[in-house]
């Protein structure tokens, strides 16, 4: 092991310090790939993987990017809060006149905004991994990359965070894929020689190892019997098809607490403000768009 915050043993890398631009800078790079090499020590299971899985089938798999994870449950907190102070008001105002109606006066329009934002903004496509032909497709601003397998620049990096009063900092790690002007495939044409599209993130390094080693055992070695089960509610087609076993009086309760918690998992299949893979990618696959 080094003494490099990740506890990974991937090789150093300054892939980085290539990119003409850089948005944010993140340290002690490792490069996971190529050729793509799981992480020693770290289940490739698809246990609680879900919400970064978008879709995925015998012939390729839709990866959610760290954004889109956190669209899928940013309203549950939201709501969870929501409701609560909007009960506790409620309650004050059985005894204090104008309480709960002041409450909700300025916390509804903040809410309908919030749920707005949800309905309106536009969902960004997945990053498409083809394990047939092994090929990775990736969307990057009109620009779409088809890089094969074996030649994948994947790397992992950590950044330290604020996060508040009382100098909070917290390591944020984070998964990159490289993408060179040589795999351009279709759409605008590259501004840059190399970018780089971030594909994971968060605050716990063996999470983002887990779903690194879970696409690595994918590829290789295609679904396995846990999978069916561990990733049966990653869409609501997905869904769908699982809640078909239950009764309606569950089928029910399910959907009562997806459109009051999480929304979006109902909403994506049918919101017409997603962007959709151009026809040159919809040729190679049909017109699979999932989010």
């Amino acid at each position: 092991m080094s003494d490099s915050p990740l506890s990974c043993d991937f090789p150093e890398t300054d892939i980085e310090q290539q990119l003409e631009k850089r948005f944010y800078r993140t340290h002690d790079e490792r490069l996971a790939s190529p050729p793509a090499r799981m992480v020693d020590g770290v289940s490739d299971s698809s246990h609680e993987l879900s919400y970064a899985i978008a879709f995925i089938n015998d012939r390729f798999v839709d990866i959610r990017t760290a954004f889109l994870e956190f669209r899928r449950f940013q309203l549950v907190p939201v709501n969870i809060f929501m409701i609560v102070v909007l009960a506790i008001m409620w309650f004050v105002g059985q005894f204090f006149h104008g309480a709960f109606s002041a409450t909700a006066a300025l916390l509804l329009p903040l809410w309908g905004t919030i749920y707005l934002f949800e309905i309106l903004f536009p969902l960004t496509l997945p990053v498409r991994i083809d394990r047939q032909e092994k090929y990775v497709y990736v969307g990057h601003r009109g620009t779409f990359y088809r890089i094969p397998w074996d030649e994948l620049e994947v790397s992992f990096s950590q950044s330290l965070q604020y996060l508040g009063s009382g100098v909070v900092w917290e390591t944020q790690y984070f998964a990159h894929i490289y993408m060179r002007e040589k795999h351009y495939f279709c759409g605008k044409r590259p501004k840059r020689s190399l970018q780089r599209k971030k594909i994971f993130s968060g605050f716990n390094q063996d999470d983002m190892y887990k779903k690194w080693n879970f696409l690595v055992r994918y590829v290789c070695e295609g679904l396995v019997d846990e999978d069916s089960e561990y990733l049966s509610k990653i869409n609501y087609d997905s869904y769908r098809n699982k809640v078909g076993l239950k009764s309606f009086r569950v089928f029910i309760i399910d959907h009562f607490f997806y459109i009051l918690f999480i929304p979006g998992f109902i909403w994506w299949k049918y919101t017409p403000f997603k962007y959709r893979w151009p026809k040159e990618i919809e040729f190679i696959f049909g017109k699979f768009n999932f989010y």
